[in-house]
């Protein structure tokens, strides 16, 4: 006899209106539940949003704008004569009754006296810092420039550690799907299951810990290294964007705003420019001219070092009418002062060549630097194209190959025609396949970052004389 009894009809409809009313309420209770417990959206930080924090909160570009004002001040400081000079004395008075009116050299003198600039000191001098300040600007420039890349480069790494964490879920998802069909086909005798290919599988899911600690230690990294541009660590809520698709893009376009060019187009400036005479308008490059500018006028100052400097006084002298009532005639005095610098001839020669070395040298190093940001344009610009090619044997072939080796494996094991070892690693295969587009994408993206600052900022410049 059974020990399972068949309930009575009368009491399955009896209580059927209390279990649909029980659902109902149950229904009732977690929606107001989940109503009143919304969960918290994340922030995503986006690279534009990132840019634009960057540029905003840089000390060094606030800096730049206050020393633009100091060497605007003193370019127009430096174009006024000195101070004239007034002096005012008591002249021969006599010490046995120091009467104003006792001698007839007694008197009281007032001079002015007015020093003027050796030669045109002054006007190189005013040259000189007004180059010095648009000095700023171009090192404003390419300051900010340099911020665009380097935000950008710790971004992307930000965004690459967040999606192989999303990888290393899908991998973990698979792997776990694989060890419950093996572990349902050996419970229950299919094929020719074995106690082996269980251990297998878990040992893949284990060693998935190790790849797991390291994704999250450069994803923390990466947001701390993130953080310095903003002057403050990043609020938890803020995480990288994520997208639907391991094929999606890398956002990229946010380091083009600035200059009004897609893709593209920039890729086409990229291949028609040539990178030796087109860089050296980089402001890396303009910062070494600009600091050729000044030291000319170092020169110039040096020169104006061998002429003489003159000065210019004036004096009145008063003196008091006689004791017995004569009268005194006042005093004019005018002068001239001029040094002479020609007993120190050696020393100014000295200054004026060390000067112009001083000049000569920046020159030097003005092509040296072309030559390095050129070079680098040439390597990056190699890397973007075996990038490219790469990125689409990957997304045209690689992708759909490792997905039907993975069906064939699994499909070979369940037939019994193949080992469980074959179809772990092409399910690894798949993901680690996966992993490498994600890396190339990471790294072209870091590849046109890096080309994005060496040829937008010169773009930019040929717009502006347009």
């Amino acid at each position: 006899m059974s020990n399972y009894s068949v309930p009575k009809k009368v009491n399955e409809s009896a209580n059927r209106p209390c279990k649909v009313s029980a659902l109902f309420a149950l229904i009732f209770v977690l929606s107001s539940f989940l109503m009143a417990n919304k969960p918290v959206v994340a922030q995503t930080l986006s690279l534009e949003q990132a840019l634009q924090l960057a540029i905003q909160y840089d000390p060094l570009l606030k800096g730049n704008a206050h020393r633009k004002d100091r060497f605007n001040a003193e370019a127009e400081a430096s174009s006024y004569w000195a101070n004239p000079q007034v002096s005012a004395s008591v002249q021969n008075l006599p010490t046995d009754g120091f009467a104003f009116d006792q001698e007839p050299m007694t008197q009281f003198k007032v001079g002015l006296k007015q020093q003027l600039p050796r030669g045109d000191e002054n006007l190189y001098s005013q040259q000189k810092y007004q180059v010095m300040a648009d000095q700023m600007s171009v090192e404003s420039q390419a300051r900010k420039a340099w911020l665009k890349r380097e935000v950008t480069l710790t971004w992307l790494d930000w965004v690459y550690a967040t999606r192989r964490i999303g990888l290393l879920d899908k991998e973990k998802s698979l792997l776990t799907q694989l060890l419950d069909f093996t572990d349902s086909r050996y419970s229950q005798g299919v094929g020719a299951a074995a106690q082996q290919d269980i251990l297998q599988v878990r040992l893949a899911l284990l060693s998935l810990d190790d790849k797991y600690v390291q994704a999250y230690q450069q994803k923390n990294e990466a947001r701390s290294a993130l953080s310095k541009w903003f002057g403050a660590p990043l609020d938890e809520s803020v995480s990288a964007p994520l997208t639907q698709s391991t094929r999606d893009a890398i956002e990229v376009d946010a380091i083009l705003n600035d200059s009004n060019l897609s893709l593209s187009s920039f890729l086409t400036v990229i291949d028609s420019s040539e990178p030796f005479s087109i860089l050296q308008h980089h402001p890396e490059a303009m910062l070494l001219q600009i600091q050729t500018q000044i030291e000319a006028q170092n020169v110039n100052i040096a020169r104006e070092q061998t002429k003489s400097q003159w000065a210019f006084e004036a004096s009145y002298g008063y003196r008091q009418d006689a004791q017995n009532g004569a009268s005194r005639a006042d005093f004019v005095s005018l002068g001239v002062q001029v040094d002479l610098p020609f007993f120190n001839k050696s020393r100014q020669d000295a200054s004026i060549a060390a000067a112009a070395s001083k000049m000569s040298a920046s020159e030097t190093d003005f092509r040296l630097k072309v030559n390095e940001l050129a070079a680098n344009a040439e390597v990056l610009k190699s890397r973007l194209s075996a990038l490219s090619e790469r990125k689409a044997l990957y997304e045209t072939a690689l992708i759909d190959e490792t997905q039907q080796l993975s069906e064939a494996e699994l499909t070979a094991y369940t037939t019994d025609t193949g080992d469980i070892g074959d179809v772990v690693n092409a399910n690894l295969k798949q993901v680690q396949v996966q992993d490498d587009l994600l890396k190339i994408d990471i790294e072209r993206a870091r590849t046109l970052a890096s080309l994005a600052y060496l040829y937008l900022p010169t773009h930019v410049h040929y717009s502006n004389k347009e």
